[in-house]
């Protein structure tokens, strides 16, 4: 009987990712006065704010430091990527909300506009740039090959072993001349009992060791997990570099200059009709306080506020204010490091 199928992630399918990564492109702003838009029909207007609205939505990302040296480290170790021996992976671990997720994704598309330029005729070749899988829940090693088959449409049989599995994943990422393979979700290896952990990171690692591919594993807090510490998990750690995803500060000068760089370049790229770059700066630390430094909490919160206001078809009254940043929760993770909901789930002072 064949396993089945399930939804992985957003970049589960080979189809789906190298659509997302061939048709990236910067996103076009559209820009207006409020008097052309007050000017237009209803259903001119409808149909800006949806354009908007969807590129605010699914869009909008910010270059931290963090992500410039993901994308470096990335770029060195495809320099060895050919090498026999000695090739290394990267390592990109945080808390939640740290936008991992994002930032691979930008790794993702750095890869594959490498890969186009180093063979133009990538798609006449069968070529599969990059591949993304993530670690399921109570992993071992079989399940970990059948999110690499899952993930190239091929079937994902019961009767096949391990080393079957590993077989088939290891030909077709060989004939596809794979040159990024994101491993999402490791932490959860840290979940499994100590068999299908060691078999499942043995899995991976002798599979990376035939491929001539990055490995780009990403993950919570892997570097105080078995991952990186077991003694298995220090080869991993040996044949990769880290960069970590945290919080950033505004203690220092250049963390405040920083912070506030990302601040405006949120409000640059959702181009509100009457929201003038710097119109948060004066809020900066307010932002930084509410969520605790997080870029996640923080792109998810100004989102939430700048698609509000183009819901709300008011053009004039498209600038965010602290009441209304006030009025959005963030996420939950950082709503208890703020002390706002207890451990056991109460909204203090309800």
């Amino acid at each position: 009987m064949n396993e089945p199928e399930t939804t992985v992630g957003h970049f589960d399918r080979k189809e789906a990712l190298e659509r997302l990564l061939e048709h990236h492109a910067p996103p076009h702003i559209d820009t207006t006065s409020i008097d052309e838009y007050l000017s237009w029909s209803p259903r001119q207007r409808r149909e800006f704010n949806d354009r908007r609205s969807a590129r605010i939505a699914d869009s909008i990302v910010v270059e931290t430091p963090s992500m410039q040296r993901l994308a470096k480290e990335c770029r060195r170790a495809s320099l060895f990527a050919q090498r026999d021996i000695g090739r290394t992976g990267v390592i990109l671990s945080g808390p939640a909300t740290m936008g991992k997720t994002t930032a691979a994704r930008h790794a993702m598309v750095e890869a594959f506009a490498r890969h186009k330029s180093r063979h133009p005729d990538w798609k006449d070749r069968g070529h599969h740039p990059v591949v993304y899988v993530e670690v399921p829940p109570k992993c071992n090693g079989k399940n970990m090959m059948g999110r690499f088959l899952h993930f190239f449409g091929l079937p994902v049989l019961d009767r096949d072993t391990l080393e079957v599995r590993t077989q088939k994943v290891t030909q077709v990422l060989q004939a596809s001349r794979t040159s990024l393979i994101v491993i999402d979700e490791m932490q959860n290896l840290s979940g499994v009992a100590s068999a299908g952990r060691f078999e499942s990171a043995q899995a991976i690692k002798n599979l990376m060791n035939s491929i001539k591919a990055v490995p780009l594993y990403v993950g919570i807090n892997l570097e105080n997990s078995s991952l990186t510490n077991s003694d298995l998990g220090s080869q991993f750690a040996a044949r990769s570099t880290f960069v970590p995803l945290g919080r950033m500060e505004i203690d220092t000068p250049e963390g405040r200059k920083l912070w506030g760089g990302v601040i405006v370049s949120f409000e640059r790229q959702f181009a509100l009709l009457n929201h003038p770059e710097k119109t948060l700066l004066p809020l900066a630390k307010h932002l930084w306080t509410q969520t605790q430094g997080s870029i996640g909490a923080l792109s998810r919160l100004l989102t939430v506020a700048a698609l509000e206001l183009i819901a709300n078809d008011d053009p004039a009254g498209e600038t965010i204010t602290q009441e209304l940043l006030d009025s959005i929760n963030v996420d939950l993770t950082t709503e208890r490091e703020l002390g706002i909901v207890t451990d056991a789930g109460a909204t203090k002072g309800m």
